[in-house]
This record gives C-alpha cells, sequence and structure tokens, in this order.
C-alpha cells in the first residue's frame, strides 16, 4: 500500500506545532505554574491588594504567561518565511520502506524509515510525525482529511504501539 498527499504549511500550522512542543516540554509546563503561582500569590497576599505594590507581579505574571506564546509565534513565521522546503508545497508518500518527502524544488528526496520514527501523535488541528524528539513532519488534519485513516493505517502497521499516541482516530 502507497499513500500519497500534499501538504502546504502556514505559519499557523507551524505555531500550532510549536506550542504543542513547548507546552507539552518541561519549559511550558513551567511557565504556565510559575505564572499561575504569581496569581495566587498576589490574590492571597494581603499586603498586594493595593494596584501599585501588585503591579510588579502582575508584570512577572503576564511574562510567564505570554512570553511563550509570542516568541513562539513570531518564531513560527520566521520558519516559514525563512525555509524555502517550508515554502513548497510538501508531496509525502507513504510506502513499504518510509516515508517519503520532496518539494517542488528539491530533486532528492527524504525518507524517514518506519523504524526511525521516533512518535506519532494527532493533535486537534495536526498529526505530528516525530524524527526525534525535536523535529517532526506536520501533517494539518485538514490538508489530508480522506487518506487519515490510510496514514493512520500505515503507521500502526509500520511503528510499534507505544510511539503511537493517535487518539479518537480509528
Amino acid at each position: 500500500m502507497t499513500v500519497k498527499f500534499n501538504v502546504k504549511l502556514s505559519s499557523e500550522d507551524m505555531y500550532r506545532f510549536n506550542m504543542y512542543h513547548a507546552y507539552t516540554s518541561m519549559q511550558g509546563i513551567l511557565s504556565l505554574v510559575m505564572g499561575i503561582f504569581v496569581i495566587v500569590v498576589i490574590a492571597l497576599s494581603e499586603n498586594l491588594h493595593d494596584i501599585r505594590h501588585a503591579l510588579p507581579y502582575l508584570l512577572i505574571a503576564l511574562i510567564f504567561l505570554l512570553y511563550v506564546p509570542l516568541t513562539l509565534r513570531i518564531r513560527s513565521k520566521r520558519q516559514i518565511h525563512m525555509s524555502d522546503a517550508l515554502k513548497d508545497v510538501l508531496h509525502f508518500e507513504m510506502r513499504e520502506d518510509g516515508i517519503a518527502v520532496t518539494t517542488d524544488h528539491e530533486t532528492e528526496e527524504a525518507v524517514l524509515p518506519w523504524n526511525m520514527i521516533y512518535k506519532a501523535v494527532t493533535t486537534k488541528h495536526n498529526l505530528l510525525i516525530y524524527s526525534n524528539r525535536v523535529n517532526a513532519y506536520i501533517i494539518p488534519k485538514a490538508q489530508a482529511t480522506e487518506e487519515l485513516p490510510q496514514i493512520y493505517a500505515m503507521l500502526r502497521q509500520h511503528c510499534k504501539d507505544y510511539r503511537l499516541h493517535i487518539k479518537g482516530d480509528k
């Protein structure tokens, strides 16, 4: 069986990937916890009910809560803008030897063998196929709607169950 589909990544697709990746890591979780902790301290402290005393703490909370999403938004736009490969349409072909990806401007295909897939994860908008802990092929579900059942079948056929985090999809 072979499954072919094309993907055109947007900065929003990249942003969703970066947000997922950040907030499933220690950095993202810690920034949320610290931001919420500072807000709780403000709410519980008698000395901080005056806005003049609370303002520095509110700024710290905003930095913890907004810094990561804002920097990821900027980084996502820059990643799409600066990468010739990401500007192109990505042509995926899932076949017996792995997942091959080409672009309109590159003649050589990149092949990710099935046994080198670190994990595959579904989010609300994307299927993420990781080649290691950091890098992943981003497949927006809306762009591969018809092929998704075949893609999931290929992943289940070729990858060990513990590498698959495909929820709600049959």
